[in-house]
């Protein structure tokens, strides 16, 4: 099987492929680090009182 460049993958295409090969650790932290320059993947600070609402604000921004 010929190996899968990550990198020519849209984000999307990559999720999707996670998805049906989840024994893919690269594929995985790929889509991660990728999700995270893309600022697709919001942080949680559990103490900030007000974690909900920055949470419900940055979803209604995407």
């Amino acid at each position: 099987m010929k190996p899968i460049n990550y990198n020519d993958l849209s984000l999307n295409e990559l999720r999707q492929y996670i998805l049906t090969h989840r024994e893919d650790t690269q594929a995985f932290h790929t889509y991660i680090d990728r999700s995270k320059q893309e600022g697709k993947m919001i942080t949680v600070d559990l103490e900030d009182n007000n974690w909900e609402e920055k949470i419900t604000e940055r979803i209604q921004e995407s």
